[in-house]
This record gives C-alpha cells, structure tokens and sequence, in this order.
C-alpha cells in the first residue's frame, strides 16, 4: 500500500505473457499471453470534408511471424 492506504498495481510486460498483481503479493492476480495489435484498414468513405475508415485490429501472438 501507498502513504494513503492504496493498492499498489504492478504489471509486467513480459515478451510472452503480461502478469499483473499487486505489491507486496508473492503471485500475480493476473497472466495472459502478450499480443500485438496491427490496425487493418477495410475501407474508407468520404462524406463531405468527413474521412471514415473502417479499421480491424489483428491480434497476434508477439513472437508469431506474419
């Protein structure tokens, strides 16, 4: 805890997996694979002086080669 009785977060960004937990704690509370978003553009329209794009995001394992 902090000077005003908080919990501490602590996290992690491993190269393969994101821990997160609080201080103090021998395990963390949290493990998940770490992953790389890549935006892919599906489409764009202009509406007037209005650009929209249509954007997915493609989530890959950060050692995965593409």
């Amino acid at each position: 805890m902090d000077s005003q009785g908080r919990k501490v977060v602590v996290c992690d960004n491993g190269t393969g997996f994101v821990k997160c937990g609080y201080a103090g704690s021998n395990f963390p509370e949290h493990i998940f694979p770490a992953l790389v978003g890549r935006p892919i553009i599906r489409s764009t329209t202009k509406v007037g002086n209005i650009e929209i794009k249509v954007i997915f995001y493609l989530l890959i394992n950060e050692d995965q080669n593409l």
